[in-house]
């Protein structure tokens, strides 16, 4: 698995190495996102890279990039202009200080958006936070992936705030790659507490398990883009917010990528984020 991932990373950053455009050519726009398993991202955001084409009459590439964080990273050396990032790396990037700034995000039905919140469950035998927090130094913690909104920061935020430190109280911390992996690892006895997006553990409903604490619903990472020169971010804005007319295959795309957008039809101008990265243990 190691192996693999390092093989992605290495292609991604070939994919994204700079290549001279042809005399008296615009280089491409850079339309990138970052991977998930079992979701083909690069379809996800081939009909929004070519609508802005389309608009600003100008070449595009598309790219996926192995994490939310190599995703911002690869934005701020100058080697993406539009980016599709998740909450988590929305909030690294900091738009509004430097050279990023935020575009619209995908305006998700209220319903929707209330379900995408993120739950900690655990094993039978553990069925309140005072009992977690009395043998956290013997359970095994598993979550999604350190990138991950609903099963990663968001979650780890919620543990802290029951005055646990993940690192520090539990017997040992694991990335299960998906919300999936990570509720069959808690299934499989592979581990004591599991933290995911609450709509994989609902929509699965395994028996034997507590669910300990939820989230309030985690809002969406707005798409981001690289202020520069060439990258006419105040258009692309404009262009987004005009998606939903000029060509509803943009987020038709976006929803079959991100089941968290549910029926999202139109994008809306990003909202003030409440939310900050908790800091390490």
């Amino acid at each position: 698995m190691r192996l693999a991932r390092s093989l992605f990373a290495a292609a991604a950053l070939v994919l994204l190495a700079p290549s001279p455009a042809p005399a008296g050519e615009a280089a491409p726009w850079v339309v990138a996102t970052y991977a998930y398993p079992q979701r083909d991202r690069a379809a996800a955001i081939r009909p929004l890279a070519d609508y802005l084409g389309r608009r600003g009459d100008h070449p595009v590439r598309v790219a996926v990039l192995p994490s939310p964080t190599a995703l911002v990273d690869a934005l701020r050396r100058g080697q993406v202009d539009v980016a599709v990032p998740n909450l988590h790396g929305y909030l690294q990037a900091r738009p509004g200080s430097g050279d990023i700034r935020a575009l619209p995000v995908p305006d998700v039905p209220v319903v929707q958006a209330d379900r995408y919140r993120a739950v900690i469950v655990a094993r039978a035998g553990i069925d309140s936070i005072q009992v977690l927090q009395a043998q956290a130094a013997d359970l095994r913690l598993v979550l999604v992936g350190a990138d991950s909104a609903s099963g990663g920061f968001v979650p780890l935020a919620g543990l802290r705030a029951m005055g646990l430190r993940p690192q520090a109280d539990f017997d040992s911390v694991a990335h299960a790659g998906s919300h999936a992996a990570a509720l069959q690892a808690l299934v499989d006895g592979h581990a004591d507490v599991a933290a995911l997006a609450a709509d994989v553990y609902d929509a699965a409903s395994p028996a034997g398990l507590h669910e300990l604490w939820r989230s309030a619903p985690i809002p969406p990472g707005p798409l981001l883009c690289r202020m520069a020169a060439t990258v006419p971010c105040d258009d692309i804005a404009a262009w987004l917010l005009e998606a939903h007319a000029r060509d509803p295959s943009v987020m038709a795309a976006l929803r079959a990528g991100w089941p968290e957008f549910g029926d999202a039809r139109v994008f809306v101008t990003a909202p003030p984020m409440p939310l900050d990265l908790p800091q390490a243990d």
